[in-house]
């Protein structure tokens, strides 16, 4: 490790292991075993992180403010790194191990794990406390009715789906439609997506007509009824945001988001379910970032938006805006009382 180590700025690292750190640690383990450039350093940032972690840390790093590489004696526009071995093993903290004994008496955790794996997770917590509990958080501007995620036919159903997305096989599939008439049909799952605000999982899956055409339709996941392997795999990974794609709005959101508060982070983390693009701005203290997003979840999308408060300023289109501004408004009114001097919703906007 560099002597001047502890003359820079590592505010990025104070929490261990966090996404950045993983990052970094890619890029350190390639670097030594040969030189990188500035864009196979992009290029890692990218695959191992978010969209914007080539922004945030690439730049630092052949900067020097965080000196882990070198340029003496190496190709130009090339950096090797400066440690002597390879990033240390990273075992579990204390404060992981709670947090992971938290996540693992989430109802939705328990979805993607089979009992064998419950168990052995049990078995190495069973003397950590967990760091939280559900009934710590009060939630709101959310629907009631989410899926029965303690269900044991729930469960049942969740794990045959991500088997069968791994594996690409086709299920046959009983299902209760929105006019409450039971479907049977052949579908290939693809993706499982979760909705914050009414707490469902919604299946996206590929359905084929009697001419060969392919659709991609959703399904909540709790109006399944019956579902089961048919023995058929279709042998070549779906694109599905080249579905997607078509019923995306013409005019995508667009969001100015500063650094204050790990905002960035936290906006990517959240939105990370939908096609977007981040563009860090000439300022250097704010990003770009332009969402694409599908009709039919845009209420969804804007209560997420909300949640940002101030460090997230919508930029457009008009009618989103318009939105945005009748939600704030009625929100407010409760705030101030009729002839009161010191509110008016003109000050909001």
């Amino acid at each position: 490790m560099p002597p001047n180590m502890k003359s820079h700025d590592f505010s990025l690292f104070s929490e261990l292991y966090t996404c950045y750190y993983q990052v970094v640690a890619r890029i350190l383990s390639e670097a030594a075993r040969h030189p990188l450039t500035r864009r196979q350093m992009e290029n890692l940032a990218r695959q191992h992180g978010y969209d914007e972690s080539a922004l945030s840390i690439v730049p630092r790093l052949i900067q020097g403010d965080w000196p882990f590489f070198s340029q003496d004696g190496h190709p130009p526009d090339t950096y090797a790194s400066v440690l002597k071995n390879d990033p240390f093993p990273q075992p579990l903290t204390g404060l992981q191990k709670s947090w992971l004994k938290a996540l693992a008496a989430d109802a939705r955790f328990r979805l993607f794990f089979t009992d064998s794996q419950l168990k052995e997770l049990e078995e190495a917590l069973w003397d950590t406390p967990p760091l939280y509990r559900t009934t710590d958080f009060s939630l709101f501007d959310q629907y009631g009715d989410h899926d029965p995620f303690s269900s044991a036919m729930y469960r049942e159903h969740m794990l045959v789906i991500l088997n069968a997305i791994c594996e690409r096989h086709f299920l046959s599939v009983g299902y209760l439609s929105r006019k409450k008439k039971i479907l049977t049909h052949t579908w290939l799952p693809c993706r499982l997506e979760y909705g914050q605000r009414d707490g469902k999982f919604r299946l996206y899956a590929m359905a084929f007509g009697k001419t060969g055409r392919k659709r991609m339709d959703v399904l909540n996941v709790a109006r399944i009824l019956s579902i089961q392997k048919t023995g058929r795999y279709y042998p070549a990974l779906v694109d599905v945001d080249h579905f997607l794609d078509r019923s995306l709005c013409e005019k995508p959101l667009v969001l100015e988001v500063t650094t204050k508060r790990n905002a960035l982070e936290r906006a990517m983390l959240h939105f990370a379910c939908y096609q977007k693009k981040v563009e860090r701005q000439e300022d250097g203290k704010t990003y770009r970032c332009t969402i694409y997003y599908d009709k039919r979840w845009e209420t969804e999308l804007l209560v997420q938006v909300l949640s940002f408060g101030p460090v997230v300023k919508v930029l457009g289109p008009k009618p989103f805006l318009d939105r945005i501004r009748e939600r704030v408004g009625n929100q407010a009114l409760p705030m101030g009382r009729k002839g009161d001097s010191y509110y008016d919703k003109s000050d909001l906007f």
